[in-house]
This record gives structure tokens, C-alpha cells and sequence, in this order.
């Protein structure tokens, strides 16, 4: 039987769109060898890799994220994780999401403690700002672990690990593929949700927050493309999520329906292959 790898790339809410591509390797009835996630990747991977279905994953951010109602609810029942606790103070910096809290308060019920307790076995990538370099993470607090590798600069603090300060894992591997195959997966799916900046649609010029998020989406799109070339996964989903921005979570219903056709898509390329490696 052919190992099945999967890595699950960065993009804020346009990560949603995971979700579809886990629902139609569920329907094939495949178990990855190992997920890589990198920023929303590793959230949703997180989750997937400690047991908890597509459906379920699907019906809880639905859930958390269906509208601003739905939202606000959840943050405001979220115990000790008031909507004040989820700041991050200080007397000398802007003010930050705290990332921890964050990551507790939207994960599912049911996600490991651990990083190593995972089901499937989960990589989840950060970048090491002083060492401008990637760390990976296998082992060790999960919830920290996801917290710093979805760590926006200026936007969410993440605890620091290991005396490390770490940041967003898109920063230098939007899409961690290249962790599927050293895991020694015959096959590879990889998901690509980093976007590319759209033009406004009443002619706005970008604000200064978005320029500073779309200059981040091509320099990701361009790392993503250059490892693809040097090393392209046996199968590369593209999802058409384009026009949601970074932070349009409270349009996970219309992420998601944009996303639909992906779980068909995901088959479509992998059960050819599979047949073939039979």
C-alpha cells in the first residue's frame, strides 16, 4: 500500500479551505503517514492529526466562525479566555493577539496536548526570527507549537519556545512539502492557500495593513513555486480562494462553498496514482 503524505500550507482563512481536501481523502478512506502544516495548515492539521474528522472540523468552525453572532458567542463563553485575556499589553509595543490564548479558544475539543500524542504523526513548521531560518516542530506542546507557527508579526505574539522567538512558518515554507517526502511518503498532497492580492473591486487603493499582507503573499507564492520546481509533489492542489483576504474568517461558509469542488479534485488526481502504485 502506497504511503500517503500530506502537507497543509499557510494562509490565514483562506486555510479553511483544507477542509474539503481532508473530506475527499476520507472518502478514498486514506490515512496520511504524516501531515506537515505550516500556520493554518498546522491548525487544521493539528486537528485532523489528533482524530477529529473532516465533518467534525467542517461543523466546528462553521460553528465558532458561521457568522458574527456565532463569533462573538463563542469568544464571550470561552471561560478564561475573555476577549480582554486574548490581548497581549505592553507600555512599549502595539498591542497583540496572544497567540496561545488564541489557539486555545478556536481549537476543537478532542485536539493532543503533545505534539508526539498526535494519531498521525504532525510536523509543524515556524521560522526562528533571530536565526532567520525554519524550526521544526515534532514534539513538545502542541497548542504552543501552533500558536507560534501562526505568529503574524504585528499582528499575534506567540509564546517563545525553547528560548526561541518564533513566528509565522509560512515565512520561509508556505507549503511544507519537503517534510512529507523526508518522512518517506511514496505520495505527496500538498495544499497551497497563500493567495494572491486582487485588485478592489469598486478600484480602493490598499490600505497600508493590506499592502504589507499582499507584499507577504507573493513573496510566499514565489517560495512556494521555486520548491515546487525543484520538487514537485505527485499531487499539488491549488484552491480558488484568491479573493478572501487573510483575515475574512467570519466567511467561512463562502470560503468553503468556494472550496467545494476541491474534495472531488483531491480524488480525481490521487486515485489514478494510487491505482497505478497498486
Amino acid at each position: 500500500m502506497a504511503r500517503v503524505g500530506l502537507a497543509l500550507g499557510g494562509g490565514a482563512a483562506r486555510g479553511l479551505a483544507h477542509i474539503p481536501v481532508l473530506e475527499g481523502l476520507e472518502d478514498l478512506g486514506i490515512r496520511p503517514e504524516v501531515i506537515a502544516g505550516s500556520s493554518m495548515g498546522a491548525m487544521v492539521g493539528a486537528a485532523f492529526a489528533s482524530g477529529i474528522s473532516a465533518a467534525e472540523i467542517r461543523d466546528h468552525a462553521l460553528s465558532v466562525l458561521g457568522n458574527r453572532r456565532a463569533a462573538a458567542r463563542h469568544i464571550l463563553r470561552g471561560g478564561e479566555h475573555s476577549p480582554l485575556a486574548l490581548l497581549n499589553f505592553s507600555l512599549s509595543r502595539p498591542v497583540l493577539i496572544d497567540g496561545r490564548a488564541l489557539v486555545e479558544l478556536v481549537m476543537p475539543h478532542g485536539v493532543a496536548r503533545r505534539v508526539e500524542d498526535t494519531e498521525i504523526p504532525l510536523i509543524v513548521t515556524t521560522t526562528d526570527f533571530y536565526a532567520a531560518e525554519e524550526k521544526v516542530i515534532r514534539k513538545g506542546d502542541l497548542l504552543a507549537a501552533v500558536a507560534a507557527s501562526i505568529a503574524i508579526p504585528g499582528v499575534i505574539a506567540a509564546p517563545r519556545l525553547d528560548g526561541r522567538l518564533l513566528i509565522d512558518g509560512a515565512i520561509v515554507n508556505p507549503v511544507p512539502f519537503d517534510h512529507v517526502r523526508a518522512h518517506g511518503c511514496d505520495i505527496v498532497v500538498a495544499v497551497e492557500v497563500t493567495g494572491q492580492p486582487q485588485p478592489s473591486e469598486k478600484g480602493r487603493k490598499p490600505g497600508v495593513t493590506e499592502l504589507a499582507l499582499g507584499a507577504t503573499q507573493i513573496m510566499q507564492l514565489q517560495i512556494a513555486r521555486l520548491k515546487r520546481m525543484l520538487e514537485p509533489p505527485e499531487v499539488w492542489i491549488d484552491p480558488p480562494v484568491d479573493r478572501f483576504k487573510a483575515y475574512d474568517f467570519l466567511r467561512a461558509a463562502e470560503i468553503l462553498e468556494a472550496a467545494a469542488p476541491l474534495r472531488e479534485e483531491v480524488k480525481r488526481k490521487l486515485s489514478p496514482i494510487l491505482e497505478k502504485m497498486a
